[in-house]
This record gives C-alpha cells, structure tokens and sequence, in this order.
C-alpha cells in the first residue's frame, strides 16, 4: 500500500531544502517492469538516484583551476539561492551585469612613461601655433569637473531608452545584455551578431505579477512563436549538467538510424571507465550490442552517461569530434552563450550554458518528433538480445509525472542544490519552453513559471497526486513533497511574500494590517493585486474581505 505523506509541520514561509546525500551506485542499471515498482532489480527494496554527479577522481582539480571569472558568478549566485527573485507586476526584472557581454578579456594597455623634458618642450612649442578653439578644448580635456559632466552626459545617454522603455511599455520590455556571461570562459564558435543578446519580452499574463524564482536564472519561451514571456538573468553562463544531453540528443536523431545497431567496443568502455564511481550508469557493458534508439532511451530516461559516451563515439569517431559537432550545432541555433567540452554534463569548468540558450535547445529538440515523443514517453521496454539481458526503463523526469501538458524535456542534477530543468508542457495547443538553472525547489519554480504562462493557477501539486493518484518514481527522496503545501509563500524583493496557491502577492501597509489581523485564517489567500482608489487610498481583494489602506496616514480597515 502506497505511503501516505508525512504532515508538514514546516513554518508557513518557504524555507530552503537540503537535497539528499550522494550515494554511490553499481554501475548496472536494470529495472523491474513498471507495474512492480520503481526500483533496482539488485536491491529492490532500495530506489535509486540517477543523476549527472560530480567527477570525483577529477573534482580536487577542477575546483583549484576554476577561472576567476567562475569563482565570482559562484559567490554571487550562493546568495542568490537564499534569496529569491521577484519582479514588479507586468514586468520582468532582470539584473544588468556592468562588465562586457562580449566573448573577450579587455586587457588595458600598460602605464604610458612620462615624456622626456625635450617633448615636453616640444609639445608646449606646438600648443602655441594651434588655434584659440583647441586650446581650450584641451584645456577642458584636463579638467575634473568637464570629465565628470561627460561622464554622467555618457552615462544618461545610455539609461535613457532603458528608463523610457520600462516606464511606457508594460507589456513589452526590451532587455540587452542582462545577466553575467563569465567572459574569461571559453567563446563560443564564430562571434555572436550584435543584437545576439537583445530580448523583447511579451509577459502573456497581465493580471497576475511574474512570479519571483528560486533559481539563479530562469526563462519561459513560447515554442509556437519563439517569443520570450520571461527572463531572469537570461544570459548568465552556468553549468548545465545533464540537460546537455539534449544537444547529444538532438544529433544523434539527426544523423543516426534509430535502428543502427551499436556495439560497445573497447574505445568506448575505455571512455566509460573514466566516469566516476556514482556516475548516472545506463549500465552497458563492453560487447553487448544495442540499436541506436535503446541508447536513446538509456540517455534521456536514466540520465546514463554512458549512453552519452556510446553515442558519442559511435556517431562522431572520438568524443572530440562529437563535441565539435555540439559546439557548430549550439552556434546555428543562436546560442552564443553555450559551450560543450563533453556530451553527458558532468561538471567541467569550461562547459557551460545560460538559461536562454537552453530554451532555444528545448525547442529545437521538441521540434524533432522522434526525440520530442522519446523525451515525453514514462516507460520503455528492451528485449533481451544483443549479449543483454531484458531491460524495463522508466522515465525520471518527476515533473511529468503530475503536472498536465507536460510531454517533454530534461533534467540535470549534480547532487548539491544545482537542479536544473528544461520542460515541455502543451495545453490548450499552446506549447511552453520553461528552464530553470541552479534552483533548490524544482516543482515550486517551474510550476510558477508554467501556470503564469499559461495564466492558469488551479492548484496541483505533486504531493497531492503522489498521495491520491499515483506514485511518483523516487517520491521518497522529496520526503514525499511533504512541504508544498498551499499556504506556502515566497519572500518578494520589496519585503513582501508571493503566494504560490493563487499566483498574487501582497506586501507594504496591506501585509501589516493582513498579519496583525488574523492573516490566511480570516482574509483567506489574495485574490488580486492592490489596486489604487481615490487620492491615497489602496485596497486589495481577498478570498474573503478586502483591505483598504491610506498611504498618507497608514491606516487600514476591512471593507
């Protein structure tokens, strides 16, 4: 009998989840069929975690040659994590990044030495024979108070259209260079286009606030049109773990017959042996033989970086060649803050992607019927053949399990906090591209996203439908999502909270008066947004009175 979910005896608040241990795993990876139970046929009492880990024999390495570059966006974003993101109704916010968004270190030229007396003597004779008008326009070059004035003359020229945009466009905002692109990373092939990282960004929901995120950069793209309904720090290069296996993916249904047959060889488990120990394992083996689409289902549906590897080989000749191959596809596809060292994910620091970059892969490889059907598929079954037993796959991705629409995608997980997501979801013949990069609630995220994009907040939780409907594969490693619970809420960045339940958010005199007057248990959950009445008056609607406040004195009542 299924276990019911533990009581959630959590503060209201949402507060951060520590994910579970590493856990070290056999290298063979075979599966009951679905209807016994989602566990391990070598110890079935025992679910394991499949996911793109951490390289151990290299981690010590790895993190001591970390680029400067690196090392800052990772302090950065450990406070991001803790706190999260919000953005002001009808609006997307963004965080500029003041360095260059360009794929080059700017080196500044070295200290010029001071002139010797005879060019002095020189310079002031030639000063002499120039006009009045470059006399004193040098004079004013050497100026302190002309230097300032050009500088914030400089500096109001190019806030100025920014300023102007968000102040008269609510419903389209134009983003240009956002976000910390870690420009001593590895460039991309070729040089991006000028415009590259310019966004137009069309919020598709009006009445609601866009939803603040937990995760360091975040995106939502419409796959029918191609237009972005929400960015957050959309060009921040951060690693993308397993959902990389979406571009190994997307070539090998380009360029193989899924019915190829491919034999292990010993290049290819020489590659194998050099993951770590608690890799995520497909679980092949040197000899045996499988087509094309079985190592297509081992890489999507258990995440096996193995199958990455056997892929990778049999199609390219070497993993190099492959991963130039990566690399000249990320480029056509316009994402120029993308660069691939491996076709698995496992962590490298000059492996790296940004949130909408990953958005543009989701929709290419979506657009592949082959890859977009595999990708969305909850079970699959390989005869036993080709030196190997029978095999029962079944599908990882949790968020399709219980969320509606969702018919696609992949995750990445690197064991710590980082999770990352790039989902599929078609309603209604409206088909989303949701990511999110390094957040530490997967479900809170990308459900926020979905149903603000699809303007559409009826409840539905992955605790509830693990509980009532079906089992969720590996629910016990969420403690059963015990924690999304409706009146859970998320800190917005002017001091208030977001409800998650209804999509709205309250903050300011309102959130006083709500707190110190019975809170959710008398006004139930907010309704709609404040809005503004005669001279200083606001009020706000709830589910079960309305609060009215006057900004000039602070007071408040129930009407």
């Amino acid at each position: 009998m299924f276990k019911k979910p533990p009581e959630d005896d959590e503060p209201r608040e949402y507060q951060e989840i520590t994910y579970p241990a590493q856990r070290r795993r056999r290298p063979v990876a075979t599966y009951k069929h679905p209807s016994h139970g989602f566990y391990a046929d070598e110890h079935p009492e025992i679910p394991r975690v499949r996911r793109a880990s951490l390289n151990l024999d290299k981690q010590q390495n790895q993190h001591s040659s970390r680029s400067a570059s690196v090392e800052e966006a990772d302090e950065d974003e450990s406070e991001s994590i803790k706190s999260p993101k919000a953005t002001q109704p009808g609006k997307i916010r963004v965080t500029p990044d003041l360095r260059s968004s360009s794929s080059t270190v700017y080196s500044p030229p070295p200290a010029a030495r001071p002139p010797h007396r005879a060019q002095k003597r020189k310079s002031t004779q030639h000063l002499h024979t120039r006009s009045p008008f470059l006399i004193r326009l040098q004079q004013l070059s050497h100026s302190r108070t002309a230097k300032i004035l050009g500088i914030v003359a400089l500096i109001f020229a190019i806030s100025a259209p920014i300023i102007m945009n968000l102040g008269h466009n609510h419903t389209a905002i134009i983003l240009s260079g956002w976000g910390n692109t870690n420009t001593n990373q590895p460039p991309a092939i070729g040089s991006a286009p000028a415009n590259a990282r310019k966004l137009v960004i069309v919020p598709q929901d009006k009445d609601h606030p866009a939803p603040p995120v937990l995760a360091t950069s975040a995106y939502l793209l419409d796959a029918d049109t191609g237009a972005t309904v929400y960015a957050y720090n959309p060009f921040m290069h951060l690693p993308m773990l397993s959902t990389t296996k979406l571009m190994t993916a997307s070539l090998a249904v380009e360029q193989g017959n899924l019915d190829r047959q491919i034999t292990i060889t010993s290049a290819m488990s020489n590659d194998m042996s050099q993951l770590s120990a608690d890799s995520a394992l497909f679980g092949i083996k040197k000899g045996q033989t499988y087509t094309l689409r079985d190592l297509l289902y081992g890489l999507l549906f258990v995440s096996g970086n193995d199958a990455a590897i056997a892929i990778a080989d049999a199609l390219g000749g070497n993993l190099q060649n492959f991963v130039a191959q990566m690399n000249q596809k990320a480029y056509k596809l316009g994402m120029y803050d993308t660069h691939f060292v491996n076709p698995h994910g496992l962590l490298d620091p000059g492996q790296y992607s940004s949130a909408h970059d990953l958005a543009l892969l989701g929709r290419y490889s979506m657009s592949l019927p082959v890859l977009h059907k595999i990708s969305g598929e909850n079970a699959y079954h390989i005869p036993a053949g080709g030196n190997h037993p029978e095999r029962f796959l079944v599908n990882e991705n949790q968020f399709m399990w219980w969320y509606p629409g969702v018919d696609g995608g992949k995750t990445g997980y690197d064991g710590d906090k980082n999770f990352i997501q790039v989902v599929s979801v078609t309603r209604n013949h409206h088909h989303l591209i949701g990511v999110v990069m390094h957040t530490n609630n997967w479900w809170t995220d990308m459900r926020d996203l979905m149903n603000w994009g699809f303007d559409s907040f009826t409840w539905i939780s992955p605790r509830d439908v693990d509980a009532n409907q079906h089992p969720i594969p590996y629910d016990y490693l969420w403690n059963y999502f015990a924690r999304d619970t409706k009146d859970i809420t998320i800190p917005t960045t002017d001091h208030g909270r977001y409800y998650i339940y209804t999509g709205f958010s309250i903050t300011g005199p309102i959130m006083s008066y709500f707190d110190k007057n019975g809170g959710s248990k008398k006004f139930g959950y907010p309704t709609k947004m404040p809005t503004a009445a005669v001279g200083q008056m606001i009020s706000q609607q709830f589910e079960h009175a309305t609060i009215q406040c006057n900004l000039a004195t602070g007071l408040c009542q129930t009407i």
